[in-house]
């Protein structure tokens, strides 16, 4: 394959990786609200506290669930500046290529007046290096992805949980 198909296939392959991550954050803040709106129809729509012991306990249930929701979607969306925090350890770059569109490597190379040395070492790239960068850039970000869906499933299923807890609570609270 010529370099130049390598390299807009490739950076096909990055931004489609990309847009998954914008899609994994997007999920998060849906399971996040999602988890609000039931906090909130649980402590004052129907104001567990004040129903029978039963239905109280099922809403405290319903009630740690539903955060630990939250913060398994708040854990998803956090921010993945470098290798360590994609691959959850101490990894160093050890490409031939260095990763020119990954903004955590160009903020951590290049000072804040340092864009003409970021401008000469970019321009020196071949297409076939930048083909190769943009693999990189899709390996990386596959990665990242995959951790925010780690998180979200995760919230999903406590979403899920908490769900039917609360609706166990509401059932227990309308024969109290």
């Amino acid at each position: 394959m010529e370099d130049e198909i390598r390299l807009r296939a490739w950076s096909g392959y990055a931004e489609s990786s990309r847009k998954w991550t914008t899609t994994m954050d997007a999920k998060a803040g849906l399971l996040t609200a999602l988890n609000m709106g039931l906090l909130a129809l649980l402590w004052s729509g129907v104001k567990i506290q004040a129903s029978a012991e039963a239905a109280k306990n099922f809403g405290a249930a319903a009630t740690v669930f539903a955060i630990l929701s939250i913060a398994c979607a708040v854990l998803s969306a956090r921010p993945r500046q470098s290798l360590p925090s994609i691959f959850s350890g101490k990894v160093k770059w050890v490409s031939p290529c260095n990763p020119i569109s990954f903004y955590g490597y160009v903020a951590s190379a290049y000072g804040s007046t340092e864009f003409e040395k970021f401008r000469r070492d970019a321009d020196a790239l071949t297409i076939a290096e930048l083909a190769h960068e943009a693999l990189e850039q899709h390996f990386l970000i596959s990665h990242a992805v995959a951790g925010k869906s780690h998180w979200v499933t995760r919230a999903i299923y406590l979403l899920l949980a908490a769900t039917f807890l609360t609706g166990i609570a509401l059932v227990l609270g309308l024969y109290s």
